[in-house]
């Protein structure tokens, strides 16, 4: 029986737009991604923009400019129709994506959000995947993780944990419920 349901940002609750980054912002944003920490980020970033704080402004700026939510009301739907079904958000990013999800999705009804940045794990490992586990106490087979990279599904799947790779044809509604009535 299915727990807990994790979704990726990138990719799974958000696409990218076909917005044009400047040479900074384009440089900036390709660290994005498996960063250990906000301090790993900054540090390659430095030599890029020698400035702490600008960096941190234009990590939050390209959030802003490039993502937008694939679908509002996935979380709400969800809860109305597995209400003790818990709701996360399991991203590798740096924190400052926070600013992005608190004003742009509704997340009253996700219960956590977990950020490699933040817990200093990655996808595709293993102890990244553990970590939410270990925070709901539950079984691989209990959890349900939803993601567009290959290489996190396997990660997933190898732990025996339920995935659904997301594309843009998926009707992620339709895929989860497919699982969980099972």
């Amino acid at each position: 029986m299915i727990k807990v349901i994790a979704f990726d940002m990138v990719g799974v609750l958000v696409k990218e737009k076909a917005k044009a980054l400047n040479d900074i912002e384009d440089k900036i944003e390709r660290k994005f991604g498996d960063i250990l920490s906000d301090q790993d980020f900054i540090n390659e970033c430095m030599p890029i923009i020698k400035d702490e704080n600008i960096i941190i402004n234009t990590a939050k700026d390209i959030c802003n400019k490039l993502y937008e939510i694939k679908d509002y009301n996935i979380f709400k739907n969800i809860k109305k129709m597995y209400p003790n079904i818990k709701i996360c958000i399991a991203t590798n990013h740096v924190s400052y994506i926070n600013e992005f999800i608190s004003n742009n999705m509704d997340i009253s009804n996700v219960d956590n959000i977990f950020i490699s940045a933040e817990i200093n794990k990655v996808k595709p490992n293993k102890d990244f995947f553990l970590y939410i586990l270990n925070h709901y106490n539950i079984n691989p087979s209990e959890l349900l993780f939803l993601d567009d990279s290959d290489r996190n599904i396997i990660g997933a799947s190898n732990l025996g944990i339920n995935s659904i790779k997301v594309n843009k044809e998926t009707s992620m509604l339709t895929e989860i419920e497919n699982i969980i009535k099972k």
